[in-house]
């Protein structure tokens, strides 16, 4: 609980500051692994592939079908990158997002969605992805221009995953990015990991789960991230083989059809 007020008190402050400002520009479509509240545009096609620890690829894709829905699918393994025999994701992952309201002046966009796609590989012992899947979700995110720093989002979000078998706790998040330039911006966003202590099969050591990244964005629809996982090295020694911060790329690119 006290991890869920201090997410909560983060993002009333974070608030309060870019009450004051102007409004963004625009709604940053996805963060790192956590989503926001800006979702795929109506009729455009956004491709992605992640290259992870241990030859980790996950690729997926998403589509928004209308104005405020979007799908996507995905699916990867570990030991696809190496010598190694790839160890494939049992089922394929699914997502879908309802925007409930759009950001305006004074409110922040809202909205709904599932995903079953956890990252990093698949723990065939405790049915897990290294880092679960967010399942139901509720994300709230708004925009700012604020002196001398730029265009700014803070994200704010809560999610329960009902078909996780050991583990159903309410966890939250957030989130801020920050556009450098037109072309660069900064990412850093901070889950408290509440169902992933304490329990037989949890893999925290209940830090909470921070990563941090930067995007590099070529004309609009093609973009490079380098991400940093696990900053707060909460992920178990025996597990995380090695106790360094994790290390990831992420290639995205977005059609209109």
């Amino acid at each position: 609980m006290l991890k869920l007020r201090f997410s909560i008190i983060l993002f009333c402050i974070f608030s309060a500051i870019g009450l004051a400002q102007g409004l963004g520009q625009r709604p940053l479509q996805k963060l790192i692994d956590y989503p926001s509240a800006g979702g795929p545009e109506h009729r455009t096609f956004d491709f992605e592939l992640r290259a992870f620890p241990e030859g980790g690829v996950l690729a997926g894709f998403s589509i928004g079908l209308f104005d405020r829905l979007g799908v996507g699918f995905y699916y990867g393994g570990i030991g696809v990158i190496g010598y190694d025999k790839p160890e494939w994701n049992p089922t394929p992952g699914m997502s879908a997002q309802f925007r409930i309201l759009n950001e305006t002046v004074v409110f922040p966009g809202l909205a709904i969605g599932f995903n079953n796609q956890g990252l990093g590989g698949w723990d065939d012992e405790t049915k897990r992805y290294h880092f679960k899947a967010r399942g139901f979700y509720l994300v709230a995110g708004k925009n700012y221009l604020i002196d001398y720093l730029g265009e700014m989002g803070f994200h704010f979000g809560v999610n329960q995953n009902p078909i996780d078998r050991e583990d159903k706790r309410l966890d939250s998040w957030a989130a801020i990015d920050a556009r450098i330039t037109s072309q660069l911006s900064l990412i850093v966003e901070y889950a408290a990991g509440i169902n992933d202590f304490g329990r037989e099969a949890s893999h925290g050591d209940g830090h909470g789960y921070m990563n941090g990244g930067v995007r590099w964005t070529f004309g609009e629809r093609l973009a490079l991230d380098l991400h940093f996982r696990d900053l707060l090295i909460n992920r178990k020694d025996s597990l995380r083989k090695g106790n360094n911060i994790g290390r990831e790329i992420r290639i995205s690119y977005v059609e209109h059809l």
